[in-house]
């Protein structure tokens, strides 16, 4: 085998045994596992510390994962137990997640949450734990104060645990807006990444997918599911993983304002429970069922859904179920009762983040930090490019649409009618950043085909449109996963016969 050179400014004069050709190959200061809400945290952090860094993504886009699919609350910290890890990150991370936020344009309100419940002691409990973990303003409301808060709770419910500072985020945004600022300011990333070895030598991670090979100084692996593949290949500690799935309804935004703030039912041992939110883009979520399972196929089951059902309806006047628009499900990974933040003890060039589930949202950029405090990196944060934000023309006057269509008439051609997204704001999708490829990738940006009909009129449009900006046959493209295509093909028809 003929060496390849690995090259740049540190590493002049290494060799290595890595292919056919002598061709240079870039070297990271870090390889980040996993493209979920923490992997991009992770990477922009890095990035911001002036690291050379790439995200390895075994999907096809970031969010695609467990990141994807919970109830984007930002947890004001009063659940998790006293001392833990959940607990420093959650309040740390959500005090981080203001200023984040407003540098990166990403929606978020604070729009408070209860725990709802008759049970006095366990509430106390609760506000308590909450004070010890720091907090601010927990109280415990009663009467015609909580009925004004939330309207449509049911009036045997008589006490509830008031959390001002609780909120609610557009976790696609946030997830999407931290790798796309991080990319901007020189951060590399690969989709459908599918590491199949990772060898360390000479002081460095070389990891291939069998086609292409990369070369980093550090590890951070935040994979979330794939958390063992990706510690087994690199020779570090694994952990016995749970897999517990969560179902959802979403309900249509025309019934905004049935709820408007968190509404949690007392918690159990399998969770925070059946909870009604808001949602920065207007709809509403009930939801999540907690079940253990095996597989990590997201499915809809008769009986998640008829618990969800019975979960509200005991603590919610008429809950506008004929008003849902869709259900999703999403797998919860965890590995015993805290969050697994370290440095690896086999390889300390490795950092190992495992069984980061709620409340890893709100923890993520406090999780970040860590990373950087475990490496011991300590500079300056560079001064950034912000990312352009996405302009909607939802939220925009008559006035300033009519300027808009002006210097660009495709402002005008709506392609989805029930989220009002126009063919500008699709193009400006595919043409950002992270140059995204798929119909679920498009939704995650702008909305298109998340509205009442759920893309039944605006998805060959939008598959048009990616065909012919990224130059791919229209039966290529894809809904969110490899081979979920929407047309039929030569491949689609191999695997049928």
């Amino acid at each position: 085998m003929i060496k390849k050179r690995i090259v740049n400014e540190q590493t002049e004069g290494r060799q290595f045994q890595m292919g056919k050709e002598n061709n240079p190959v870039k070297i990271y200061d870090f390889a980040v596992f996993g493209g979920g809400v923490v992997g991009t945290a992770v990477l922009n952090k890095l990035t911001r510390m002036n690291k050379r860094a790439i995200l390895l993504e075994i999907g096809e886009d970031v969010c695609t994962g467990m990141s994807k699919a919970n109830s984007a609350i930002t947890h004001a910290g009063f659940d998790a137990q006293t001392g833990t890890l959940k607990a420093k990150l959650n309040v740390e991370g959500k005090l981080l997640l203001d200023k984040l936020c407003e540098e990166l344009s990403v929606p978020y309100k604070h729009v408070g949450a209860i725990v709802a419940g008759n049970d006095l002691e366990k509430l106390q409990i609760l506000k308590e734990r909450g004070i010890k973990n720091g907090v601010p303003g927990l109280e415990i409301i009663e009467g015609e104060r909580l009925y004004k808060l939330v309207p449509n709770l049911k009036r045997e419910i008589k006490y509830a645990l008031y959390a001002p500072t609780s909120g609610i985020i557009n976790v696609f945004m946030l997830t999407i807006a931290l790798a796309e600022e991080a990319v901007l300011n020189g951060a590399d990333f690969r989709f459908s990444y599918d590491t199949k070895k990772i060898k360390f030598e000479n002081d460095f991670f070389i990891i291939s997918d069998g086609k292409e090979t990369i070369c980093a100084r550090n590890v951070v692996n935040s994979a979330g599911w794939g958390y063992n593949n990706i510690a087994k290949l690199l020779g570090v500690e694994t952990y016995p993983l749970t897999f517990r799935r969560g179902e959802y309804y979403v309900l249509d935004r025309e019934v905004e304002g049935y709820v408007d703030m968190t509404v949690f039912p007392l918690p159990t041992n399998l969770g925070k429970g059946i909870l009604a939110t808001p949602t920065t883009d207007g709809n509403i979520l009930f939801g999540p069922t907690s079940e253990d399972c095996l597989s990590l196929e997201p499915i809809i089951t008769t009986e998640g859904l008829k618990k969800i059902k019975s979960g509200i309806n005991n603590m919610f006047i008429n809950p506008p179920f004929n008003k849902a628009i869709r259900e999703f499900a999403g797998i919860r990974v965890g590995s015993g009762e805290d969050f697994i933040i370290e440095k690896s003890k086999i390889n300390p060039q490795v950092i190992n983040l495992c069984g980061i589930n709620s409340p890893g949202l709100t923890a993520a950029p406090a999780i970040a930090e860590m990373v950087c405090e475990l490496m011991n990196i300590k500079c300056k944060e560079k001064e950034m490019i912000r990312r352009k934000p996405y302009g909607f023309i939802l939220d925009k006057t008559p006035q300033q649409l009519e300027e808009m269509i002006k210097e660009n008439p495709k402002f005008g051609n709506i392609i989805c009618k029930c989220e009002l997204v126009s063919e500008a704001e699709i193009l400006n999708a595919i043409h950002s950043p992270l140059k995204p490829h798929t119909l679920d990738a498009i939704k995650r940006r702008v909305r298109a085909t998340a509205g009442h009909c759920q893309g039944g009129f605006c998805t060959l449009k939008i598959a048009k449109l990616i065909s012919k900006e990224l130059n791919i046959p229209l039966e290529q493209v894809t809904k969110e996963t490899r081979k979920s295509y929407i047309f039929e093909n030569k491949e689609t028809e191999r695997e049928r016969t």
